[in-house]
C-alpha cells in the first residue's frame, strides 16, 4: 500500500491536494485497489491450501493499479497529478 501511505502522509503535511475531479478519482481508486490488494493477500494468507485461487484476481487487480499509476514512483505520480491539473 505504498501510493496509500505516501498519500496519507503528504496530506497529513500539507494539507488537500489541489487536482481536478478527474485526478481525484484517479486517487481514490488506486487507494480503493490498494486495499482490495491488501484485503485478497489477507485471505490467501489464512487459507493456504487454496492460496492459488487469489492469484488470478490479485494479479489482474495490480495491473488496474499499474494502469492508473503507469508504474510511477509515489512523489512522481503526485507530481504528474498535479502537473496535469494545473492545465
Amino acid at each position: 500500500m505504498i501510493y496509500t501511505k505516501y498519500f496519507a502522509g503528504v496530506l497529513n503535511e500539507s494539507g488537500p491536494f489541489h487536482f481536478t475531479s478527474d485526478q481525484w478519482k484517479r486517487v481514490m481508486n488506486i487507494v480503493f485497489i490498494e486495499g482490495v490488494i491488501h484485503g485478497l493477500n489477507k485471505v490467501k494468507e489464512k487459507e493456504a491450501s487454496q492460496a492459488y485461487k487469489y492469484d488470478m484476481i490479485i494479479f489482474k487487480q495490480q495491473k488496474t493499479l499499474t494502469d492508473l499509476t503507469g508504474n510511477l514512483a509515489p512523489k512522481e505520480l503526485i507530481r504528474e497529478m498535479h502537473r496535469i491539473s494545473s492545465y
